[in-house]
């Protein structure tokens, strides 16, 4: 019935804009993956066109050449460090989508992360300003990661963060706004909380179930975890797109309660509005514990 699709390398979907807070909006940053091909080696791109047809490690190869990546982000402190979702990181790597060796994407892992630049825009229009960041803390199973920005003497603390909710709180029915940068322009969209997905892992195995409305003969599909543990992820109907991945997803009061990732497409490859998919704040917040990053914590 579907497939998982990491957010980065779908279309932008028809969506519901939503009006948020100067503080949300000066959080999320976009995120550019730059790709040095040379650094490669200068016969790389050579070899990979006389090739046909290509395996799909080197379609990738060829795909981060030509079109490097793009997604978003947000501070989670006023000294510069920042989430994302490790596949942006990752030069939008998408090994769960790919039919991949281990040792094909340890390759390939390797390679890019020695010849690629991050760098972070903060701001919009003429107030705009890059930087250039660095990976501080990654967990891959969860898709997750931290950036820290590399700001000139004096610009030390000028950042500002969005305060992280508890995970513990979420509910099916709770609105939610997702803030990204599809199409590489800001947007904010909104919607609910469709389900809560169970289970440590990001990339366990889902189910989807499909009902009904027994009046309007509507059908919904929502997503459930196969395996027991506490809420890992939700699935929300906020729509989401290319440039989405990274991105925070706040309840009304401009608190973080997840972080998008992914979202399922139909066997067609047509994405769904209501199949969103996020990280639970409550993963995160276990994350940047781990890795000693300092956010700021609601207690309620």
């Amino acid at each position: 019935m579907a497939g998982l699709s990491f957010l980065l390398v779908v279309s932008a979907c028809a969506a519901t804009t939503a009006t948020v807070s100067s503080t949300a909006r000066a959080a999320a940053v976009r995120i550019e993956i730059a790709i040095d091909p040379v650094s490669m080696g200068p016969d790389l791109a050579a070899e990979l066109a006389a090739r046909h047809p290509w395996t799909p490690y080197e379609k990738e190869i060829a795909r981060r050449l030509r079109v490097g990546s793009t997604g978003t982000g947000f501070f989670v402190n006023a000294d510069g460090d920042l989430v994302t979702s490790a596949h942006v990181v990752l030069s939008g790597v998408r090994f769960r989508g790919l039919r991949f060796t281990h040792a094909e994407w340890d390759s390939m892992r390797r390679l890019l992360e020695s010849v690629r630049d991050v760098w972070v825009t903060v701001g919009e229009g003429e107030q705009a300003r890059s930087y250039l960041a660095t990976p501080v803390a990654m967990a891959e199973e969860l898709d997750l990661a931290v950036l820290r920005v590399s700001v000139p003497p004096g610009e030390e603390g000028r950042f500002v963060p969005l305060p992280i909710a508890r995970g513990e709180s979420l509910r099916v029915g709770q609105a939610v706004v997702a803030l990204g940068f599809p199409e590489d322009e800001f947007l904010a969209t909104e919607g609910r909380i469709l389900s809560l997905i169970h289970g440590a892992e990001v990339h366990s195995d889902m189910q989807l179930v499909q009902s009904s409305d027994p009046e309007t003969g509507a059908t919904a599909i929502t997503v459930s975890g196969t395996s027991r543990g506490p809420v890992g992820r939700l699935q929300h109907s906020a729509p989401t797109g290319h440039g989405n991945s990274g991105g925070p997803l706040l309840d009304r009061r401009g608190r973080v309660i997840g972080v998008a990732y992914a979202l399922l497409s139909d066997t067609n490859g047509t994405a769904r509005t209501d199949l969103n998919l996020g990280i639970a704040a409550n993963v995160l917040r276990k994350f940047l514990r781990e890795h000693a990053i300092a956010f700021t914590e609601v207690k309620q």
